[in-house]
């Protein structure tokens, strides 16, 4: 063995260097986690994760059986195919980390194929507890823990669709001989901006890493201010309000207003109010950036309370509708949806377009010009497949 050196003051002074650097990336790593997930501790998915991925994100996701379709398609996923559906679905993979919605979504998963071919379509199943499986007991078990009650108690389970919103899953229990209880869990709510967040912000604690939407291309989301009506300003921020269907009058005026008693996202909604005397309707509208090429999907929901035609208005007048545009000239022909008439729950529009080659905004209306009282809340403008500039 040769000599042992000593170190001289540069050596020293470098020794010391790379050891503050090194605990400076380690206590910054450290602070990253423990303040709520680093892009290093995020499960990466391979290319197959990511093709298996993408082939359930564009299943359908209207009505709240598509969502139970979604659940079912995404019962296998690893760590990194959830992280990764987490960016578009975040309320699907809720149901797959520990919690209330995990133990409902394990039930769901007990069901054996007849009852699971129920929910698939969206039928409501209803099992008194002596025809239950041993699967189904186990689950129930556990919810029974969850829930603080005595699962001998438990009589019968129903889950089945609500509202048009999500399924819920009941499970009553006989506390005495004339008195029973029920507890619910909501599964598969349906997909909205603030809803999605609250998702995002449990997965992050989950993951360690914030599954946030992609900045651009496949499963970016165009930048739609205040999609969900929450500023109390909104229809003159971020929204206007203007002139839409005139009957041959000036008056009277629709009425157009935010409503903090209605919503399915956050506090408020957008709600219109008319009778067959009105005769000057009101759009609600915005513009927003695309980009030329990309096929984007336009999703929000619509509730109505005795919606109808009458004289000299429009069935069509009931609508969410696309207008592409360049530099604020239309380019192409609108692309509407209709909403449902007569009186409902929130439900969900949907619209698939492509954007054209020469357009570089597009003009968002929604309008109900028609008798009867229309809401809309929590938009959502995906892009779904793109060109490389988007």
């Amino acid at each position: 063995m040769g000599p042992r050196r000593s170190a001289t003051p540069e050596h020293n002074m470098t020794d010391q260097i790379s050891q503050m650097r090194l605990t400076l990336i380690v206590i910054g790593a450290v602070l990253t986690l423990a303040g709520g997930g680093s892009a290093f501790a995020a499960p990466m998915a391979t290319e197959l994760e990511r093709m298996r991925v993408e082939r359930v994100t564009n299943l359908p996701d209207v009505a709240p059986s598509d969502r139970i379709n979604l659940l079912l398609a995404s019962r296998d996923f690893n760590d990194a195919e959830l992280f990764a559906l987490a960016s578009t679905h975040p309320i699907i993979v809720e149901h797959f980390i520990p919690g209330d919605l995990q133990l409902a979504k394990d039930y769901l998963f007990s069901l054996a194929g007849a009852e699971l071919h129920k929910m698939r379509t969206g039928g409501t199943l209803i099992r008194p507890s002596r025809f239950l499986s041993a699967k189904e007991k186990v689950a129930l078990q556990a919810l029974s823990e969850a829930f603080g009650v005595e699962h001998e108690k438990l009589s019968g389970v129903k889950i089945g669709p609500k509202e048009g919103r999500n399924y819920t899953l009941e499970l009553t229990y006989q506390i005495k001989r004339k008195k029973t209880a029920t507890y619910d869990v909501e599964l598969v709510p349906p997909h909205t901006p603030e809803r999605d967040e609250a998702s995002r912000d449990k997965l992050t604690r989950h993951f360690s890493a914030r599954p946030s939407r992609v900045g651009r291309g496949v499963g970016s989301a165009l930048a739609i201010r205040d999609s969900s009506f929450e500023n109390q300003y909104s229809l003159a921020d971020g929204w206007r309000v203007e002139q839409g269907r005139v009957l041959g009058a000036p008056v009277p005026l629709q009425e157009v207003t935010l409503d903090d008693r209605n919503s399915i996202d956050g506090t408020q909604s957008v709600r219109f109010y008319a009778t067959d005397r009105t005769r000057v309707f009101q759009n609600v509208v915005q513009e927003v950036k695309v980009q030329p090429g990309a096929i984007g999907r336009l999703r929000l929901q619509h509730k109505a309370d005795n919606v109808r035609v009458e004289f000299q208005q429009h069935r069509s007048d009931f609508a969410v509708r696309l207008t592409y545009l360049y530099n604020g000239s239309p380019v192409a022909d609108p692309v509407s949806k209709q909403g449902r008439l007569g009186s409902h729950g929130w439900e969900m529009l949907e619209i698939e377009s492509v954007t054209p080659a020469n357009a570089n905004e597009v003009r968002i209306e929604l309008m109900c010009s028609l008798s009867g009282t229309g809401w809309f809340d929590a938009l959502v403008f995906e892009v779904i497949n793109g060109t490389n500039q988007w």
